[in-house]
């Protein structure tokens, strides 16, 4: 029974007692009523006392946290900024690890394919040694015909045999002044081929070993080209923009085509292309740009060869 009740029934006993003055059994019943009423009175202070002091602690552990979450916050904003220090430093170890991976790649296809032929030269001797024989006694002795030879190989578009007698020169004299255009040579007749990658390995030892020859204007800029060839025009941009650079102390010539194919590259919406929405291409050509270190001399203007 609630107090409503408890109190509708006193209430009722009353008026009995008012209009019927004669029922005075009812006087027991209504001071019980009042009785319970008081005492339930006193319960439901008692249980408001507590429910205050229950909302009282409640506002003031959820007042403790937010200035703990807070805190928390501040903490967080905190580790945020150093991770995002701490993934750039990730992010620019990743770049320079894909550069020097891209380009052991180009080196090694130039490598692999320079065993693959010297594995046919071998296997063809042994199949036909008088042929092969005749072959070598056809290498010229003199170190100048060797050199003609082998250019009028190349004129003639003779790309496995100028490349032969290319190679020739540079094993017999590696330390000639023409060492680093011999090499490019090389690396003519892969681009000839339309092995761009092999001729990419070629054109990067250039770079690296030979970095006060004149000859590295022409490797940066067909580099460039090779890279175009293969969809990377990040990695080409940035050998393009290496011949603007005064330390390559390239020709005008060079830096005329370097910015005509730059700005080709730069209009291109994915005809030429294919690296545009990947984020981390261009690691190789920078890379190798870092490392190299092209003294200040002139340099011949490069082939006609165009894109």
């Amino acid at each position: 029974m609630n107090t409503r009740s408890l109190l509708s029934q006193a209430g009722c006993a009353a008026i009995v007692l008012a209009f019927a003055p004669g029922c005075l059994t009812l006087k027991p019943q209504h001071d019980e009523l009042a009785a319970k009423v008081a005492k339930l009175e006193a319960q439901t202070d008692n249980r408001s006392a507590k429910l205050d002091e229950e909302i009282e602690n409640a506002e003031k552990t959820l007042a403790e946290l937010k200035e703990k979450l807070a805190e928390a916050e501040k903490l967080l904003r905190g580790s945020q900024a150093g991770i995002g220090v701490r993934m750039d430093d990730v992010e620019l170890q990743f770049m320079e690890l894909r550069g020097a991976a891209d380009n052991a790649e180009y080196v090694a296809s130039a490598t692999n394919l320079a065993l693959q032929e010297l594995r046919g030269d071998v296997d063809g001797r042994l199949s036909a040694l008088e042929t092969k024989l005749d072959e070598a006694t056809s290498i010229p002795e003199n170190k100048d015909e060797l050199w003609g030879e082998a250019e009028r190989l190349l004129k003639k578009r003779e790309y496995k045999q100028a490349r032969r007698l290319f190679r020739t020169y540079v094993s017999r004299y590696p330390g000639d002044e023409k060492l680093a255009q011999a090499m490019f040579k090389v690396g003519l007749t892969f681009y000839g081929e339309r092995d761009y990658k092999s001729a990419l390995g070629e054109y990067y030892r250039i770079i690296q070993e030979q970095p006060d020859s004149p000859i590295v204007a022409d490797a940066l800029y067909y580099s460039g080209l090779g890279f175009a060839k293969l969809g990377q025009c990040k990695n080409a941009i940035t050998y393009f923009k290496a011949l603007q650079q005064p330390k390559s102390n390239a020709t005008e010539q060079h830096k005329t085509q370097a910015q005509g194919q730059i700005a080709i590259l730069e209009k291109d919406s994915g005809d030429i292309c294919y690296d545009k929405g990947d984020s981390g291409a261009g690691a190789a050509g920078k890379q190798a740009i870092d490392k190299a270190t092209p003294a200040a001399k002139s340099s011949k203007a490069p082939r006609s060869r165009r894109k």
